[in-house]
């Protein structure tokens, strides 16, 4: 049996990663304080003497209003961390996985699907620090495989954490009765976590590179919202979802990716809505 180390194991994604692959692979899940990404020493004093044969590199700092307001951090983890990880996977022959983001793509004066070369200078931090992260990564292991994910979503009902994402906040505003605003100038895929974790064993056969990574979406946030809250029952979602036609208005943005890359290996992804359309009527993994 193989052994898959997972970063950032107890977080949204990284405690996914663990329950659905507990049993194909001998996990690894160091804490914090096991493996700091951020110490060049312990990473390789860890992979040295663990010996994984697959890493999922999931830490992060991944609140992009954090990352603003703490730039030097942001990039000590995310860009730092993950080259440190990155150098440590090829000095012991393990496969790397990195977790990149769409915010690579914000600022991006482009209009239809991002395609994975299209990359502009990011307008933020976050974006700023994983495009650095993943150029480095690659520089210092070229077999590397750096992910583009989307916002991410699980069903509220999950007994498993959750991030502030699309269903969690329309549930949120659903049961406390207040207002969401979505922005009309703004155009990004949202995807279900579990499509991203069952395609992940399938992405370890992916040769080194940066792929866009989630679901496809053709309609602005705003119209997204009231798709959605219409999928889970609300009456008259446009009453509690306003729209913002100030944000963006300058420029639109978009963060809608291209995904062919992927699907010339065999990996798809639902569109945005038919993902949410049948997460919420599976309703678990």
């Amino acid at each position: 049996m193989k052994k898959l180390l997972i970063t950032g194991s107890s977080g949204f994604l990284g405690s996914r990663l663990a329950l659905y692959y507990k049993d194909k692979y001998e996990l690894l899940l160091p804490t914090h304080s096991e493996l700091n990404v951020s110490r060049e020493e312990a990473v390789m004093a860890y992979m040295e003497q663990f010996q994984p044969d697959i890493v999922l590199h999931c830490a992060a700092l991944s609140n992009t209003w954090y990352c603003e307001q703490h730039s030097d951090e942001s990039h000590r983890v995310n860009v730092q961390g993950t080259v440190k990880i990155a150098k440590a996977c090829k000095h012991i022959g393990a496969k790397l996985v990195f977790m990149s983001s769409d915010q690579v793509y914000n600022g991006t004066p482009v209009s239809e699907p991002l395609k994975e070369q299209d990359v502009f200078q990011p307008v933020n931090v976050y974006g700023r620090h994983k495009l650095e992260a993943e150029q480095r990564a690659l520089r210092n292991n070229p077999m590397s495989v750096a992910l583009r994910l989307t916002w991410m979503y699980d069903v509220p009902s999950s007994p498993m954490k959750l991030n502030s994402n699309i269903l969690v906040n329309i549930q949120k505003a659903l049961d406390e009765g207040t207002t969401i605003k979505a922005a009309t100038h703004e155009y990004r895929g949202v995807t279900n976590i579990w499509e991203v974790v069952r395609n992940m064993e399938q992405t370890l056969e992916l040769p080194g590179g940066i792929y866009n990574y989630g679901s496809g979406n053709h309609i602005d946030s705003y119209t997204l919202f009231l798709k959605v809250a219409n999928i889970m029952g609300a009456k008259e979602p446009s009453t509690f979802i306003l729209p913002d036609e100030e944000r963006f208005s300058e420029q639109t943005r978009n963060l809608t990716m291209d995904c062919s890359l992927i699907n010339n290996f065999g990996i798809r992804f639902n569109d945005s809505v038919e993902g949410i359309e049948k997460a919420l009527m599976n309703r678990k993994p």
